[in-house]
């Protein structure tokens, strides 16, 4: 019985090795714990450690904190610093590819004033978070706020800008004076010297932005001094401080198809500059004048009977035959003028006026059409160019120069009413006819002073006594009458001279003739002066340029 029991309880185990193992378990248990709650860790590059504070500086995302910085460091070429954080897992999924840092700080800038809470707590990062799918443990940080929000729904596009002034960050985006979205960011190209913008429109006025949208820069105040008078535009006082861009379909123009985000729109330094780019097709011309050029400026328009049709492009025109300059040093001593046709200024079909153009140039020309300058604005001295139909103007000879095909001119228009002014004018000035007066003053004078001796020689006591001094008295008067008689001479001498068929009256008659035909000459002036008194400061009222419609 007593061996039996002994096998059945068998040998006893101390719990004294069992303690390992339960340490080991709950170390283990502790290291996951730790693990699972510490946190994802991402990495920041930023350009400096200004304000940061490691295990104090957080990170938050719509003021609710999201993390904190747990390491800053200088990178190993020493020109920028990294700083590692730690962010709740619970904010996991917003670590994605187009999520964005930036320091909350103090600041003054065009949005006004922000982040003045961080003087007193110091500075924290702010996240916020972007759209993508794709996760991220490495970020840059923003060295400036961005201006729109991730959330925020709308479109992005591009403007390049070759001739305008610098448009900062920020400014506004405007559709007839409503503004709908901001520059983003600026970048110069110091290789292409141009400017180039991101912007953002917010939704759903992006749907406004289609292939014919023009972009100009709207400064709030326009001046133009050219052919056309002076225009002088104002826009709202924020404009007129800030500034901004301005966008729309051109008028009488429906609005294309609706661009995708990213697409790529010219930026012009004004709305008549952002007009002149929709004429894409064009052919250059060259025009010679024998006269004066002055007043024709680039830009001033090139007109058929009143339909604008072009542009002068270079006055004179840098065109160089041989060597010389095409307008200096060479044989023919006319001044050229490089212009363009624009063919969407004739029909809105630029490729059938631009063969309708070709197919009929020549027989235009062959029926006298000929450029002429012609005063746009007395003001101000502007010149533009009219071609017109002038049936008895010289033969066409077909001409090029420097590669492009010349069209002839005609001197007609205020250059030849001037002209003649001056011919008339000159000749005028060439007639002896102050020294004809004078003659004639003089002849008077002299029959006056015989008068006078005639007069005293009658009333004289000697001459009642005529039988005592007879002999002298008739001396005196034989003197007094050739005297007289030299006079009369002089004085049908005189008056000889205005008779008709001498040379002065011939002068005189052609003058007055030239006179007379220079008076009807400006009867139309005089006229339109009458009917607007102030056309000298402000042009004469123009109706809208007719285009053509459509071709038969």
């Amino acid at each position: 019985m007593t061996q039996t029991a002994n096998i059945t309880q068998g040998p006893k185990i101390s719990p004294i090795w069992i303690l390992p193992f339960i340490a080991l378990f709950v170390g283990i248990w502790m290291v996951f714990q730790y693990q699972n709650d510490k946190g994802e860790e991402i990495f920041i590059r930023m350009p400096h450690a200004e304000g940061i504070i490691t295990g104090k500086t957080q990170i938050k995302v719509r003021s609710v904190n999201m993390g904190i910085i747990t390491d800053v460091k200088l990178s190993d070429n020493q020109k920028y610093v990294m700083a590692r954080a730690e962010i709740n897992k619970r904010y996991k999924h917003l670590l994605t590819n187009d999520a964005k840092i930036w320091v909350v700080k103090p600041r003054i800038d065009q949005a006004g004033v922000s982040g003045l809470n961080t003087l007193l707590s110091g500075v924290y990062l702010e996240f916020s978070p972007g759209n993508s799918k794709e996760s991220n443990s490495y970020f840059t940080l923003l060295t400036e706020p961005p201006l729109i929000a991730n959330d925020i729904k709308g479109g992005r596009y591009s403007l390049l800008s070759r001739d305008s002034q610098v448009i900062e960050v920020g400014t506004g985006l405007y559709y007839k004076g409503y503004e709908v979205g901001q520059i983003e960011a600026a970048h110069f190209d110091w290789q292409e010297q141009t400017m180039s913008y991101q912007i953002f429109i917010k939704a759903p006025f992006q749907n406004l932005v289609t292939f014919n949208t023009v972009f100009w820069v709207n400064s709030g105040i326009e001046v133009d001094l050219s052919a056309d008078g002076i225009n002088v535009k104002t826009g709202s006082l924020s404009k007129l401080l800030k500034g901004g861009i301005s966008f729309s379909v051109p008028q009488r123009e429906k609005a294309g198809d609706i661009v995708s985000a990213g697409h790529i729109f010219s930026l012009s330094k004004n709305y008549k500059k952002a007009l002149e780019q929709r004429y894409f097709l064009y052919d250059y011309f060259v025009i010679q004048f024998e006269q004066s050029i002055r007043g024709l400026n680039p830009g001033a328009p090139v007109e058929y009977r009143g339909i604008r049709i072009g542009t002068v492009v270079e006055s004179p025109a840098m065109l160089v035959v041989g060597d010389k300059p095409a307008y200096f040093g060479t044989e023919d001593i006319r001044v050229p003028v490089l212009i363009k046709v624009e063919y969407k200024r004739i029909f809105h079909n630029a490729k059938i006026s631009k063969e309708f153009w070709q197919n009929n140039l020549l027989t235009w020309l062959n029926k006298g059409m000929r450029a002429s300058l012609k005063p746009g604005n007395l003001l101000t001295g502007a010149l533009y160019i009219d071609l017109d139909i002038y049936p008895d103007a010289p033969k066409y000879v077909m001409e090029k120069i420097a590669g492009h095909n010349v069209l002839p001119s005609i001197s007609s228009g205020f250059s030849v009413l001037t002209n003649q002014v001056s011919e008339v004018l000159t000749k005028f000035n060439k007639l002896n006819i102050e020294g004809s007066l004078t003659q004639f003053e003089n002849a008077m004078v002299e029959y006056q002073a015989l008068a006078t001796q005639l007069n005293i020689l009658i009333k004289a006591n000697k001459t009642q006594a005529i039988p005592d001094n007879f002999n002298q008295s008739m001396q005196q008067v034989t003197k007094s009458m050739a005297q007289f008689d030299k006079t009369m001479k002089q004085f049908r001498k005189t008056m000889s001279d205005y008779e008709k068929g001498s040379q002065v009256y011939q002068q005189m008659h052609k003058t007055m003739s030239q006179l007379k035909q220079l008076t009807q000459e400006l009867q139309p002036f005089l006229r339109n002066l009458n009917e607007q008194p102030d056309m000298f400061i402000f042009d004469r009222n123009k109706t809208q340029d007719i285009e053509p419609r459509s071709l038969k």
